[in-house]
């Protein structure tokens, strides 16, 4: 009977320091788009593209926000796109080293995703000209 009131007891001042923790609620508010810029004229227009000519001080990123801010589009395929479109401005096709005063094509939605189509073309055709590809791996 001793061990039955000690685990009796045990379970009641467990159970009341459970109950007495604090708990976060996170409010989820889900994906609601109202930061999404519906006026972009890359939305906006499919086929609409746009050269730019870097400036000194310039980033890619900052280039992607210019032209792509608030679209909702992945900003890492837009980025590999403009280097697989634009490897003469980009040292050793990285993104960080810009060369200021080359002009750049800023592609239109159609483009990007043709780039990303014929990486699957390429690879069912085994075609020997796979410079103009963007490849992902995996799942």
């Amino acid at each position: 009977m001793k061990y039955i009131i000690t685990i009796i007891s045990l379970f009641l001042l467990f159970g009341q320091a459970e109950s007495n923790e604090p708990f976060v609620v996170l409010e989820y508010k889900g994906v609601t788009g109202s930061g999404l810029n519906k006026e972009n004229i890359f939305i906006k227009n499919q086929n609409y593209s746009y050269n730019h000519e870097v400036q000194s001080g310039e980033s890619l990123s900052g280039i992607l926000d210019k032209y792509y801010g608030n679209s909702g589009l992945n900003m890492k395929i837009v980025e590999v796109s403009i280097i697989e479109m634009n490897k003469h401005a980009f040292v050793r096709n990285n993104p960080h080293f810009l060369y200021a005063g080359k002009k750049i094509k800023i592609p239109s939605l159609n483009e990007i995703m043709n780039l990303v189509k014929n990486e699957k073309n390429a690879i069912n055709q085994n075609s020997s000209s796979k410079s103009n590809h963007i490849y992902f791996y995996g799942n």
